[in-house]
Formats: C-alpha cells, sequence, structure tokens
C-alpha cells in the first residue's frame, strides 16, 4: 500500500546538516543554479490571473519583446563561469515569458545549442521551457527529443475549467491547443518525447477529483497545482471564507492522488508536505540544509538578471529588489547582493503569528509573496492560512486511517 511504501515510516537517510551563516555567494553553498529565462516578454493569450502582466509590474513592456541571441550567448557565459567560480555542480534552465515559443522553433534550437556548448563542460545542465502549448506543433516535438527539453505545459484542466481564465487576447479558448500540445508529446514518447508535466492555477469553484482525472487520462504523470498568487492585503479574501475553499481543493487533489496508488505520479505540494512524516525527519530540519538545492536567478531578455519574480504579488518590495547587467555583474557579485541573504533568513523564519500553530514547521508561514503586507512585510501568516490547515489536517487523518502510527502524527503535530 502507499501509505506503507512511500509516504509511511520506512526508514529514509536525513543527511541534512544544520548551516551557519549560508552565503549564496560563496563557493559550495549551492547545489543547482536554476535560471528562468525571459526569452519572450510578451505573450500570445491573456490569462487574468498572470501575476506577470496582470500584478502591477509594468517593466516587461519595456525590455525587448525577444531576447536576441547575443543575449542568449552572454547568460550561457555567464551561467558557466558563475558555476565554476562558486563550484556549482548543476545548472537547469527553463526558457520563460510571456511564451517563449513566440520566439519560434529555429531560434528555440539554436538557444538549445549554444547553452549546451558553453555550459555543459562546467556542470551538468538541464533543460525545460513552460508554455501555454498553443503554439506547438511536429517542429517543437523534434527540438525537444533533439536537445533532451523538458516540456511544462499551462492548463487548468478541462475546458469548462481551463477557459474561466485562460482565453486569448480575442476572448476566445485556448482550450484545445493545449491539450492537443499535451497529447502530441504523450504520444510522440516512445520516439524519445519528453513526458510533458502541468501546471494547474487552482480555482475554488473546481472539482479537483475530477481535474486529477482528466490530467492523468492524458498520460501526464507530474502535475503542479498553484495558489492563484495575492497578498496579505487582500483584505476582502481574508474576511472570506475562500482560504478553506482551497484548503478543499488541494485535500481533493492529494485524496485522488492517494487513492490511485501509483508511485510515478508527482505533485510538488504533495512531496513536499510527506517529507515530514519520515519517521527521522524532525520539525523544521528540511529547512537546515548544508547546501542550498536550488537558488533561482531570473535573466531578462535585455541582459540584466534579477530576483525570482515570483515575489511580484510583493510588488511594494519586489520592486526595490536589485537587477544588474550580466555584461558588468557576475553570478558571484550578483548572488552576493544582501537581498539573497534577506530571502534565505524571511524563508527559514517562521512569522511571529505562526509560532504557536501547530503546523507550523511544515508551513513555515507559507510561500513570501502570501505572507507580504505593506504594514509588516514578511512578517505574516500566509494569506492562504486556512487553505494549508485544511490539506495538513486530511494528509494526518488519510494517513493514519491507511496505517501511519497515530502516535508520530500526535507528537509532532497534536492530537487529531
Amino acid at each position: 500500500m502507499l501509505v506503507n511504501q512511500q509516504l509511511g515510516i520506512a526508514p529514509a537517510a536525513d543527511t541534512l546538516v544544520r548551516r551557519r551563516e549560508w552565503r549564496a555567494s560563496q563557493p559550495d553553498s549551492i547545489d543547482a543554479l536554476q535560471v528562468v529565462y525571459k526569452v519572450a516578454e510578451r505573450c500570445n493569450i491573456n490569462c487574468s490571473y498572470c501575476y506577470y502582466f496582470h500584478m502591477g509590474d509594468e517593466t516587461p513592456l519595456e525590455r525587448p519583446a525577444y531576447a536576441p541571441h547575443a543575449v542568449t550567448e552572454r547568460l550561457a557565459h555567464w551561467m558557466a563561469d558563475g558555476c565554476a567560480e562558486l563550484r556549482i555542480p548543476h545548472a537547469k534552465l527553463a526558457f520563460h515569458g510571456g511564451e517563449p515559443a513566440m520566439i519560434g522553433a529555429d531560434a528555440f534550437g539554436k538557444a538549445c545549442r549554444t547553452l549546451r556548448d558553453v555550459i555543459e563542460p562546467v556542470a551538468t545542465l538541464s533543460l525545460a521551457i513552460q508554455t501555454n502549448g498553443v503554439l506547438l506543433d511536429e517542429r517543437w516535438t523534434d527540438r525537444f527529443i533533439e536537445h533532451a527539453v523538458g516540456v511544462g505545459i499551462s492548463i487548468d484542466g478541462p475546458q469548462a475549467a481551463n477557459d474561466r481564465f485562460r482565453l486569448d487576447k480575442r476572448g476566445r479558448s485556448t482550450f484545445q491547443r493545449s491539450e492537443d500540445a499535451i497529447r502530441r508529446l504523450v504520444a510522440a514518447r516512445p520516439y524519445g518525447a519528453p513526458l510533458p508535466s502541468t501546471i494547474s492555477v487552482l480555482h475554488s469553484a473546481n472539482d479537483y477529483r475530477d481535474i486529477y482525472h482528466y490530467l492523468r487520462d492524458l498520460g501526464v504523470e507530474e502535475l503542479n497545482f498553484l495558489l492563484p498568487d495575492r497578498n496579505v492585503d487582500d483584505t476582502a479574501f481574508r474576511a472570506s471564507d475562500e482560504a478553506a475553499d482551497y484548503g478543499r481543493c488541494l485535500s481533493e487533489i492529494f485524496d485522488a492522488w492517494l487513492a490511485e496508488d501509483n508511485q510515478a505520479v508527482r505533485i510538488k505540494f504533495i512531496d513536499q508536505t510527506m517529507v515530514h512524516f519520515r519517521a527521522n525527519v524532525t520539525p523544521g530540519a528540511i529547512f537546515r540544509r548544508g547546501r542550498k538545492s536550488n537558488q533561482v536567478v531570473i535573466a531578462r531578455s535585455d541582459g540584466t538578471v534579477a530576483i525570482d519574480d515570483s515575489y511580484i504579488p510583493a510588488l511594494d518590495w519586489y520592486s526595490r529588489a536589485p537587477v544588474r547587467p550580466m555584461a558588468t555583474h557576475s553570478l558571484r557579485d550578483f548572488l552576493g547582493n544582501p537581498i539573497f541573504q534577506e530571502i534565505e533568513t524571511t524563508a527559514n523564519s517562521i512569522p511571529t503569528g505562526c509560532r504557536d500553530c501547530r503546523w507550523r514547521d511544515m508551513c513555515r508561514g507559507g510561500d513570501l509573496e502570501n505572507r507580504f503586507s505593506a504594514a509588516s512585510g514578511f512578517d505574516n501568516p500566509s494569506v492562504y492560512c486556512g487553505a494549508y490547515k485544511g490539506l495538513y489536517a486530511t494528509v494526518c487523518q488519510r494517513l493514519v486511517e491507511g496505517g501511519y502510527p497515530a502516535h508520530l502524527v500526535t507528537e509532532k503535530f497534536g492530537a487529531l
């Protein structure tokens, strides 16, 4: 049974080490550099919830629509030099946007060749693309096979769920073209195509058991679900019961995944939750690693680099974050900016309002952008606090029902 095989009390080596005065700019501090490359700063559709174009940051429209190949070449050398100087063994680059497929399959292939030629002598390199899938065709499948590119496709579920927000600029459905892209890649898997993953933004009106089964029926094995972007200053949301509704959404996904009992299926938020139920992982230990597993940097179409733009919902803070040209600032220079230590310290601290919560060591206050308010910065419980509480209660209940020792749950998280 899955509870015993994957989620239960089977010993798992805890190699996590407490670190002191970790610094991103010090050699041997990072296991993988992840660069999110904004190769296209425009999009061919108009998702109304898009953090990049609808959260108040207008700078993407001030940069070139598409990164010229010279920027890709500069980025490749910047990453290679940085990995060599900081002794980072792994590099990951995700083509992102906007909609990265707008650069065309030929330009994409040329970029992949350049990145591999320059970076792979220094660090292992994995390439990926996050796309809405609308522009993908057989030529793109060929490029993905040729350059071993992982493909993530954004789709919110069947057509009714997807069309709630994911329309083109003329208000038309994008659903069929996104679904077709997934089907095409799944069908081409025997010929070397990557099995696509999916990203779906949650909405409380959807039935997520149905959405889970829809995505699984397409053949997808890696599913990602995102809470909508908002911060603590969304007082109307906080005054409503919607956060608890999102807890139901997450719980439905967990229940569907558990019922399928298929270890090949990976869902990020479930993986992040389940690690806390390993018998020899002490509360909060996963936040004290000897090397940071993944350091995110954003590369932009104009040749500049910036911090993770998933923090845009914290726009008052994000808008003051450093932006540096790759031509004049090395990776080590950039990571030496105090903001990286601020992010690390804040992410590893528990907000004041969470310190008496039974779930504090699992949640840690939630994602930083969802903790932000203009009045108190990141020292707030997540605006989705109610969602996490609902999810964690469901997980504990289901695990105990499946044979996980109840005393281990109560020792870590209190009575059920």
